[in-house]
């Protein structure tokens, strides 16, 4: 069939939302990636929002949309989904709507018989055999979702513990998995696991679970071969129960994509699940099956040529430092008379912007004097610092946890491990910004290494729109606002030189922006009364040593007795202001 205008495919699942949008010829004009598209999680309100986004970044309306998410397991949901595309692009010609496995089953044999194995966050066995589909599994994470990112996750933290109550002692495979929560011991992780997060948190788990599989652990590799067994035996199931002794089964999902995964998948299906099966990798995207389903009948699109590489070499931070030079054959002596040596540039550079510092802690001091929020918004190294210097706010000067805040790019997962494309998203940044409705009493201090990060500088402009001071803070000593782009109320410019290892801005460059935020708040929170003297009077005391430091201040400024400090402190709640004013200070 010849189809006319421009056809949008969504295919949207527990993690993501993946769309593109196709001209006649096939041509890719544009396409991107949004929040989790599943129908029964996201509801009508998350869908809502996710289609105005993809909407916004179209260069032109659709005349054709093929959506298709998990969870659209039946009328009521499809008619559903159908209004809400509707509702946002009210002149399609066409809507055609579907479960995820139906994109999947287009993109991998058109409309030709043949099966499907979905191994994601979720997962999912599907069959089409004389043009009728059938499926095993895909009841949702609560109910199975055999060979899943969810059911490995779930089932090695089940092995740890039980390794742990079988031998008191924890596993190897433990270690590597409060290495990826963040949490200080097993107990910590129970709580962390038991916490509210949405299933993508738990499946994200899976990854550390499959490299602790191919280096060897033989709880993890126990745990792989259980789950994908299971998968394995759905397919086999299927196939028999419609007849096919040698299907022809491609598959597709993230875990898919680790060798590992798909070499002991490959080993079960050919040794006993299914051995007659043939399998493939499918290599179109699901968003181009989608396409297919609203009218589209071209091949997968080329796309657009790639876009400018940056250009690395104009960035201070990436270039090499002839200090460095040679530096894998030092002994470690020199090595850290090198280290030390460099941070002497760290000081200098800090004394060189103290005009510009100046600038910057004055329109963070006057925010919070007036009752806004400061908010520190940053990817990577710069992101993490900003959650640093955001998080000690409350224990170190009892300020509220929304007066400051961190945003970082790819959320709280990414304090503990890089998240792909997370920073070259600058509408994410934008929308961060926007949905923490910060407005004309708040400032906003955009943190980026190289000045060019694109969710930071999203994150400025929607700032900037919604009146809100705004400040960058970069390592790019000679950052200028391009013609007609952003321009912060204040630039603190950081001239660091190059880092000893080159582009690890980890290094000086992070060590100065730390110490720029230490600045920012500190000099805040002291223009708001926090500090006296030179003591921190609103100290939260929420440990032992915090608590002795309670009792010494208020010793400092009553001349107390240590007895009678830390009894005014308990009759105070602990609050050393309260405990002064108690003793007639």
């Amino acid at each position: 069939m010849k189809e006319a205008g421009t056809v949008l495919g969504m295919e949207g699942g527990g993690t993501k939302t993946r769309w593109v949008l196709l001209d006649r010829g096939g041509r890719k004009l544009a396409g991107g990636e949004e929040g989790p598209g599943n129908f029964l999680l996201a509801g009508s309100g998350g869908l809502g929002k996710i289609f105005r986004r993809i909407a916004r970044r179209l260069p032109e309306a659709p005349d054709r949309i093929g959506a298709c998410l998990a969870g659209v397991r039946g009328h009521s949901e499809a008619a559903r989904l159908s209004a809400i595309l509707r509702s946002v692009w009210p002149g399609a010609k066409k809507i055609a709507v579907g479960q995820d496995t139906d994109s999947a089953l287009a993109a991998a044999w058109g409309r030709e018989d043949g099966f499907l194995v979905i191994a994601g966050t979720g997962s999912n066995v599907v069959g089409r055999v004389a043009g009728q589909k059938w499926a095993v599994g895909g009841h949702g994470h609560l109910l199975g979702d055999a060979g899943s990112g969810y059911d490995l996750a779930v089932r090695a933290l089940r092995a740890i513990y039980r390794e742990k109550d079988r031998s008191g002692h924890a596993p190897r495979l433990a270690a590597a998995l409060l290495a990826h929560a963040g949490a200080a011991d097993l107990d910590r992780l129970v709580r962390e696991v038991y916490r509210p997060h949405g299933k993508d948190w738990l499946a994200g788990f899976a990854p550390v679970v499959l490299r602790a599989a191919a280096r060897g652990d033989r709880l993890a590799r126990g745990v792989v071969q259980d789950s994908v067994k299971e998968l394995g035996d759905r397919l086999a199931e299927l196939a028999r129960r419609l007849r096919v002794r040698r299907p022809r089964v491609a598959l597709t999902g993230g875990l898919f994509e680790n060798p590992y995964y798909l070499a002991e998948f490959r080993r079960v299906v050919a040794r006993g699940a299914l051995p007659g099966a043939s399998l493939k990798r499918l290599r179109v995207p699901g968003e181009i099956g989608a396409a297919s389903l609203a009218g589209w009948s071209g091949a997968a699109p080329a796309g657009r040529p790639p876009g400018r590489l940056v250009d690395v070499e104009a960035l201070p931070t990436e270039r090499g430092n002839p200090r460095s030079r040679g530096m894998h054959k030092m002994s470690i002596g020199p090595l850290v008379r090198l280290f030390v040596g460099e941070e002497r540039r760290t000081a200098l550079a800090l004394r060189k912007a103290a005009a510009e510092i100046r600038r910057a802690a004055g329109l963070v001091a006057d925010a919070l004097r007036r009752g806004g929020r400061l908010f520190y918004v940053g990817a990577g190294t710069s992101g993490r610092l900003g959650v640093l210097d955001a998080s000690e706010m409350p224990p170190t000067f009892h300020a509220d946890p929304e007066e400051v805040q961190a945003i970082l790019a790819g959320g709280p997962e990414a304090i503990f491990r890089a998240q792909e494309g997370a920073e070259d998203d600058a509408e994410a940044g934008a929308r961060a910004v926007s949905e923490r409705r910060a407005g004309g009493r708040d400032v906003v201090v955009g943190l980026t290494a190289s000045g060019r990060t694109p969710f930071v500088l999203g994150a400025l402009r929607q700032a900037h729109r919604a009146r809100a001071r705004t400040v960058l803070v970069t390592a790019h000593p000679g950052w200028r606002p391009e013609r007609g782009g952003l321009r912060p109320d204040a630039v603190v410019r950081l001239d660091v030189g190059p880092e000893l290892i080159a582009g690890s801005t980890r290094l000086k460059a992070g060590t100065a922006t730390k110490v720029v935020c230490n600045i920012l708040s500190s000099i805040a929170m002291i223009r708001l009364g926090r500090v006296h003297d030179n003591l921190m009077v609103n100290v939260v005391p929420s440990n032992e040593k915090l608590r002795a430091r309670a009792v010494r201040l208020v010793r400092q400024l009553t001349g107390a007795s240590p007895e009678k400090a830390a009894e005014a402190l308990a009759k105070s709640g602990n609050k050393v202001r309260e405990a002064v004013q108690r003793l007639g200070a």
